[in-house]
């Protein structure tokens, strides 16, 4: 399995250091290690070392990836992604092998290699299998091959668990930055960044506390691709003909929030029957315990009389809740040429 085929360059256009959400140390500790990379020639004339290997660990959805893809930007370096959990090969001394060939070809290329789930070596070694032996010896390798990193190619190696990496790894980095679960208030401009490039009437947003920046995204994303939807649903018009006691102007209000308005129409081949209702939340909308149901007869003598309204998307399925499980909504043809929907008995 060679490196190139699985060895990922993004194709993501990566965010700003300014558009990520870093802590005040972190936002200190990544100015300095972009200062020492831009500054490198002066800092090498004096023999001085540069921090090139570094550790991202913490929670989850904090910032990990998009930091290590931000600095890539910054310093106009390409970057290298390596998940290390997908990357090693059920053939272990190949895995050995593939590694030290992505580490020589990101030293060549002088660019930033991003090896995610850095804990999956600490994980995977405390295993008592037969490939125990061999993933001492990929450990082994990888403490190497940091070991001879060139100064001007950058490491930068996250986990979510930092407990589990053994120390001998762990004290090849020079720098690690814990990414933790933002406090409230940072949440709260971040959520107001977030819902600033929508229009207002799709800003109000609930918010939740207590996560990621990611779940966070997510929870916003979720409620405003719902705000979009209901609205293109509003567009989308229907004709509902009515001939009880949605004609009611507090069943109206209480099932649509408003008065609708429409033209009276005959439906032909119907008769009315009486249905006694049982659903008291329909009773108390109506008032009424019996409701009209139309009945197919297939007789043209027989005729409802009612109103077609206009209706939206959504107040089609809030008309679908109101009527009891005895009807069904058909299309039909009325008299004035119209097709609009109807309930009908099942």
């Amino acid at each position: 399995m060679s490196s190139k085929n699985i060895t990922i360059r993004s194709k993501e256009a990566p965010l700003t250091l300014d558009k990520i959400h870093l802590s005040n140390q972190n936002q200190e500790a990544t100015n300095q290690l972009l200062d020492e990379f831009t500054y490198y020639s002066a800092l090498k004339k004096y023999s001085l070392p540069i921090n090139n290997k570094i550790l991202f660990h913490g929670h989850t959805g904090c910032g990990k990836t998009a930091t290590a893809r931000a600095i890539s930007k910054a310093l106009n370096k390409e970057i290298f992604v390596l998940n290390l959990g997908n990357f090693v090969s059920s053939k272990l001394g190949e895995t050995s092998k593939n590694i030290a060939e992505i580490f020589k070809r990101a030293s060549l290329e002088k660019a930033i290699l991003f090896i995610d789930e850095f804990d999956f070596i600490g994980k995977t070694r405390d295993y008592d299998t037969k490939d125990s032996g061999e993933m001492k010896r990929l450990v082994n390798t990888v403490i190497q091959q940091i070991d001879h990193l060139n100064n001007d190619t950058l490491l930068i190696a996250a986990t979510n668990y930092v407990e589990v990496i053994d120390t001998a790894l762990l004290r090849r980095f020079e720098v690690q930055l814990k990414f933790d679960l933002p406090k409230n208030n940072e949440l709260d401009i971040y959520y107001d960044e977030l819902v600033a490039k929508f229009p207002k009437e799709f800003q109000n947003i609930k918010r939740s506390y207590n996560i990621s920046y990611a779940e966070a995204k997510n929870f916003t994303l979720k409620q405003i691709k719902k705000k979009v939807i209901d609205v293109e649903k509003s567009k989308t018009t229907h004709l509902l003909f009515s001939y009880g006691t949605l004609q009611l102007e507090k069943v109206q209000k209480e099932t649509y929030g408003r008065l609708l308005h429409g033209k009276e129409d005959i439906l032909k081949n119907y008769t009315v029957q009486n249905l006694e209702i049982n659903n008291k939340e329909v009773l108390d909308r109506s008032g009424q315990k019996f409701h009209p149901i139309a009945i197919k007869t297939n007789q043209s003598k027989d005729k409802i009389t009612g109103t077609i309204f206009e209706i939206s998307e959504q107040e089609l399925i809030e008309t679908d809740k109101y009527e009891v499980d005895a009807y069904q909504r058909v299309l039909e043809t009325f008299v004035s040429g119209k097709k609009a929907w109807i309930y009908i008995a099942k």
